[in-house]
């Protein structure tokens, strides 16, 4: 009687058909990896956004306390100014006073009553003028504050995007849904305080 024989031929295209499958099936990829792809680039451009409005306020507060530095050296110049003023002034009014008792002409008093009025036009032009230096300055030492708020929210909200980056690469290495989870939690975290960061 014949012998049958195993087709061997047929027996390996069976098994390489089936290891074929199984590799198919094993590196197919999660469709939450593709999710993971678009919101890690998102991140990406949003942080890089954020990051250059951080610079841009950074800069920006920084020029403006530099201008009210400037002004509020200014302002002192003019105050100083108008207490030289005010000096040459009560000079004048003494002078005024003394002059008729220790023989002064009617010219000299006249001239000193003229000096008094010309300070005091002085006085109230430089004081205003300091004065509004003296506002200037805290406009711009306010606006400096703010940028310094915003700077410091559009830094948080880059930290944040970058620690969300960061989740979502070990979330790929590892195929580790929660973790990408978590890296959507930190980076609406980072949106809020990059959308905050406009609101200040």
């Amino acid at each position: 009687m014949p012998e049958e024989y195993e087709n061997v031929v047929e027996s390996a295209q069976d098994t390489i058909s089936e290891r074929h499958e199984e590799l198919r099936t094993e590196g197919q990829r999660p469709k939450w990896l593709e999710a993971l792809a678009l919101t890690t680039a998102l991140f990406a451009v949003l942080a890089a956004f954020a990051s250059l409005k951080a610079g841009d306020s950074a800069n920006e507060a920084l020029f403006n306390a530099n201008n009210a530095v400037l002004q509020q050296s200014k302002a002192v110049d003019v105050w100083s100014q108008f207490q030289a003023d005010s000096v040459k002034k009560y000079l004048a009014s003494s002078s005024v006073v003394l002059l008729p008792h220790v023989g002064g002409t009617v010219v000299e008093i006249d001239a000193a009553k003229a000096e008094i009025v010309k300070r005091q036009k002085a006085q109230d032009e430089l004081k205003a003028e300091a004065m509004a230096l003296d506002a200037e300055t805290k406009k711009l030492a306010e606006e400096s504050r703010v940028l310094l708020a915003r700077h410091v929210k559009y830094a948080l909200g880059v930290t944040l995007f970058q620690v969300a980056i960061g989740l979502s690469a070990i979330a790929t290495l590892v195929r580790r849904r929660e973790l990408w989870l978590g890296s959507l939690v930190v980076g609406v975290a980072g949106t809020v305080a990059l959308i905050v960061g406009f609101t200040i």
